[in-house]
């Protein structure tokens, strides 16, 4: 009986470990999302600050949807961001539980 009470502590621990574990690499890749988000801004800004004359029209055209590409690349990033949040509270409260 003490075995098994001994077996069944360790067991959990492991489990606990485990999930601690997965916390911490979804907080690596929130980081990673992160700085995605950081990098894709810059470049709109860049190409905001680069933006072409308006007699330039089919330019203009392209340059348009190529930052709305990037916002939108930015928004699925969110996404994701708030999928792996969602993540984290299932983890916490299998822990917690």
């Amino acid at each position: 009986m003490e075995k098994n009470k001994n077996e069944s502590e360790l067991t959990n621990k492991v489990i606990n470990l485990c999930l601690l574990n997965s916390i911490e690499e979804s907080e690596l890749y929130i980081n990673f999302l992160k700085n995605q988000i950081e990098l894709d801004k810059k470049y709109i800004q860049y190409l905001e600050d680069s933006k072409p004359l308006f007699f330039r029209r089919k330019k203009l055209k392209e340059h348009n949807k190529e930052i709305e590409e990037y916002q939108t690349k930015i928004k699925n990033t969110y996404l994701k961001i708030a999928e792996e949040f969602e993540e984290i509270k299932k983890i916490q409260k299998g822990i917690s539980e």
